[in-house]
């Protein structure tokens, strides 16, 4: 199973899909991509709660998509923002390599797109 020194899907379960889907695989996020939400993490110097990590195709906000998106690939998560860390927390995202960042009023997505040219940086809002 994926690890980090802070994350760990035995522990947090949001790492894995919660869909409780008969059919779902509890499908986690790949080890690169937690190694970048650790890198996350040590950028900021505090902690993070991840909200959503992998995600089965059964899942509510994948089962619409014909291809699969980060979640899904394992190698997009949400994680919990307050106020004025959101843009701190795009910043080390950033700094940390994903190149796939949605900001919403709660969360900020965290991806990673292998298929982006390098340098390369797809943003969002919801």
């Amino acid at each position: 199973m994926v690890s980090t020194k802070n994350f760990n899907p035995t522990q947090d379960e949001k790492l894995l899909c919660t869909c409780s889907y008969h059919k779902c695989d509890k499908r986690s996020v790949s080890q690169s991509h937690l190694n970048r939400i650790q890198d996350v993490r040590d950028i900021l110097g505090y902690g993070l709660q991840v909200t959503s990590g992998g995600r089965c195709p059964y899942h509510p906000n994948e089962v619409h998509r014909t291809t699969p998106a980060d979640h899904q690939k394992g190698v997009g998560c949400d994680v919990s923002v307050i106020g004025s860390i959101r843009g701190n927390v795009v910043q080390a995202g950033i700094q940390a390599g994903c190149n796939a960042i949605g900001v919403a009023r709660t969360f900020v997505h965290l991806g990673y797109r292998e298929d982006s040219p390098p340098g390369h940086l797809t943003m969002w809002v919801y």
